[in-house]
């Protein structure tokens, strides 16, 4: 990795810890619909990716993108039946294995997602399954 993508990716890891702080104020809320919430915003991190696609989800790139935000809707609905806990742990995972996803999307021909946009998620990704996994 160069230095000018390091520094494009550490300058999207810091975006993406800061942009979380008003999720992890709702978390720290402890409302009823907490995990409702946290699994909507999974879902819609998930549908990023192949919104942002300019090939129409051609190929393994799109193929991937499109079982990351089926599996993401999955996962929100179990967490949500899940209810308490349970649930919200379920969808702290869900927004950890995200992480692992945005470190290993390729930006690539196919997307218009820009070269920091991953590592800056990645970072929202951790810091809010963090908080959702620790919240009691």
């Amino acid at each position: 990795m160069g230095r000018s993508s390091l520094l494009t990716h550490a300058v999207g890891a810091v975006l993406g810890a800061s942009a979380v702080v008003p999720s992890v104020l709702l978390v720290r809320r402890r409302t009823a619909n907490t995990t409702a919430l946290a699994g909507a915003g999974l879902v819609i991190a998930a549908a990023i990716y192949p919104a942002a696609r300019t090939d129409r989800l051609a190929g393994p790139a799109g193929a991937r993108e499109l079982a990351g935000l089926v599996a993401a809707g999955l996962l929100a609905t179990a967490a949500a039946g899940a209810g308490g806990t349970r649930g919200r742990r379920l969808i702290a995972a869900g927004w950890a294995s995200h992480a692992l996803f945005d470190a290993a999307h390729d930006t690539g021909r196919g997307s218009s997602i820009p070269a920091w946009y991953p590592a800056a998620c990645a970072a929202f990704d951790l810091v809010l399954a963090s908080e959702l996994w620790r919240a009691d």
